[in-house]
C-alpha cells in the first residue's frame, strides 16, 4: 500500500445468513469458538449462508472519487459498511488510512429518543472529534442542514429529508478525509442536493477522496473519475464511468448471464461476424453489418441485445439529403437506421439517444414513447426507422446510439442496443456558450424620460 491509496481492498469476502434463527444460532457458536481460542471457520459457508461479498479486491488513491453501481443485492451497501468499519470482512483484509465520515442509511447512528442537538455531538464524537471542534461547528452544521428550530426536537419526529440533511452535514463538517455516501443522498430536495454536490466539489479541490453509491448513472458520470461495477457480489469491471454506466445498462437490460455471454464483443472487429447475445449472426448481402462501412462509424461502440432484430445499418443526412459528419448548431438532420428481423417480433420498439463524449444523455426518445403503435415485423423484414432531429447543440463531439426492442409482458427486451454507434461534430453557429444552443433573442430598451 503506497502513501497515495488511502483505501486498500484485498480478497475481501463477506457472508450472511438467510434465516434469523440460524444467525443467532451461528452468531452464539462462533463466539463460544472464539473464547475457547478456536477458529469459527468464517472461511466456508454454512447452511442458509450465502456470499454478499466474495473475493472483492481493489485500491483508492488519496482525492481520488470513485463510484460503485451494481444491480439490487449486487453488495454495494455492504462494501461501505465494511469501508466504514461497521462490519468485518470475513475474509481478507481492508486497510483504511485517514477519518472516514460516511452517510450510508437513513437515520444511521441517531438515537430517535435524543434531540438533533445530542445526536450531532453524538455522531460527530463517533467520526473522532471533540467537543470543541463541534461548538465552533456546531452553527455551521445547523444551518447547512437546514433543520432550524427542530434541532431541538427528538429526531424520531423528523422527516426522511431532515434526517439525511443533518446526517451530511455532520459527515461533511468532520473534515473527513474519506467521504462515504451510499443512495440516501437521493432522498433530499432538489436545493439540498446542490449544497451536497457543491461541498463534495470543495472537498474534492482539498483532495479528500470521496466513494459514491447510486444509481443515478447521471451522477456517475458528472462526478466521478473511476467507476467499480459490482454484480452478485463480484467485480464485475473497473471502468472509467462512461464504459461502466454502459456495461451496467447492459447488466440491468439483459442480465448477468447473457451479459457474460458475449462481453468480449465489446469491442468491434470489423473483420469479424458480430456477436449479439448468444447468437452468431454470418453476414450475406443483405445480412452484412454496413455501419462498420460509414465515415462516422465508432469502432468503440458498445453493444448488446438478443439478437432477434439486429441494426445493419445507418444514415445521418442534412436537410438535402445528402450525408454527412459535420454540421452546425442549430440545424436539422435525419438520423436514419436499418433494421433487419431474424424473428417475427410482435412490439418493436425503434429509439434513439444523443450522448457527449463524456457519456452524458443529453436527449433520448422512442416509438413507445411517443405512442407508436408500429405494428407486428415479420421474421426476415427488413425496416427504416428515422428520427429528424434540430441540433440545438453547442459546438462539440457528440455520439448517437440506436436501439430496437419488444414490449413484452413485463417489461422491454433488448434485441440489439448499440452505444455511441455513430460520432458526429457540431460547428458554432454564434459566440453562445453552454452545452445547448436555445437561440436567445436579445433587446435593449431604453426608458423614455419626460
Amino acid at each position: 500500500m503506497d502513501k497515495e491509496t488511502v483505501i486498500s481492498v484485498e480478497s475481501v469476502s463477506k457472508k450472511y445468513c438467510k434465516s434469523l434463527k440460524k444467525s443467532m444460532y451461528y452468531g452464539a457458536m462462533d463466539i463460544g469458538r472464539n473464547m475457547l481460542g478456536l477458529s469459527s471457520k468464517s472461511e466456508r459457508l454454512r447452511n442458509s449462508e450465502f456470499w454478499a461479498l466474495n473475493d472483492i479486491s481493489f485500491e483508492v488513491k488519496k482525492g481520488e472519487t470513485l463510484g460503485i453501481i451494481g444491480p439490487n443485492g449486487s453488495g454495494k451497501t455492504t462494501m461501505l459498511k465494511l469501508l466504514n468499519g461497521i462490519f468485518w470482512p470475513d475474509k481478507g483484509k481492508i486497510t483504511v488510512k485517514g477519518r472516514v465520515g460516511a452517510l450510508i442509511e437513513l437515520g444511521a447512528g441517531f438515537h430517535p429518543l435524543l434531540t438533533g442537538r445530542q445526536n450531532v455531538y453524538i455522531n460527530a464524537a463517533i467520526l473522532g472529534m471533540k467537543k470543541k471542534e463541534v461548538d465552533k461547528k456546531f452553527d455551521d452544521i445547523v444551518e447547512f442542514a437546514g433543520i432550524g428550530d427542530f434541532i431541538e426536537t427528538p429526531v424520531k419526529f423528523y422527516s426522511s429529508g431532515m434526517f439525511v440533511r443533518l446526517g451530511f452535514a455532520v459527515a461533511v463538517y468532520c473534515e473527513p478525509d474519506i467521504l462515504v455516501i451510499d443512495e440516501v443522498l437521493a432522498v433530499g430536495d432538489i436545493q439540498f442536493q446542490i449544497k451536497c454536490f457543491r461541498k463534495m466539489a470543495y472537498l474534492k479541490e482539498m483532495r479528500k477522496t470521496i466513494i459514491i453509491v447510486t444509481h443515478d448513472m447521471g451522477v456517475i458520470q458528472r462526478h466521478t473519475e473511476r467507476v467499480i461495477l459490482l454484480n452478485k457480489g463480484a467485480v464485475y469491471g473497473v471502468d472509467v464511468p462512461k464504459d461502466a454506466v454502459n456495461k451496467y445498462l447492459a447488466l440491468a437490460s439483459c442480465g448477468y448471464d447473457e451479459l457474460g455471454a458475449y462481453k468480449t464483443s465489446i469491442k468491434i472487429d470489423a473483420n469479424k461476424p458480430q456477436l449479439v447475445g448468444a447468437k452468431r449472426l454470418l453476414g450475406n448481402n443483405d445480412e452484412q453489418d454496413l455501419c462498420l462501412k460509414r465515415k462516422i462509424y465508432n469502432k468503440n461502440e458498445f453493444r448488446y441485445g438478443n439478437g432477434a432484430a439486429r441494426i445493419i445499418d445507418f444514415e445521418v443526412l442534412n436537410s438535402d439529403g445528402k450525408e454527412i459528419n459535420c454540421l452546425k448548431s442549430m440545424e436539422s438532420i435525419v438520423f436514419r437506421v436499418k433494421v433487419k428481423f431474424y424473428e417475427t417480433i410482435e412490439k418493436p420498439i425503434y429509439g434513439l439517444l444523443v450522448r457527449t463524449k463524456d457519456g452524458v444523455e443529453l436527449y433520448g426518445n422512442n416509438t413507445l414513447y411517443n405512442d407508436m403503435d408500429i405494428g407486428r415485423q415479420e421474421k426476415k423484414q427488413i425496416v427504416w426507422a428515422e428520427f429528424t432531429i434540430h441540433m440545438n447543440l453547442q459546438p462539440g463531439d457528440y455520439f448517437f446510439s440506436a436501439g430496437v426492442a419488444e414490449m413484452i409482458s413485463d417489461g422491454i427486451l433488448p434485441l440489439d442496443r448499440r452505444y455511441d454507434l455513430a460520432h458526429i461534430s457540431v460547428l458554432p453557429a454564434d459566440r453562445s456558450f453552454g452545452i445547448v444552443n436555445l437561440n436567445t433573442d436579445i433587446k435593449v430598451y431604453h426608458e423614455e424620460h419626460s
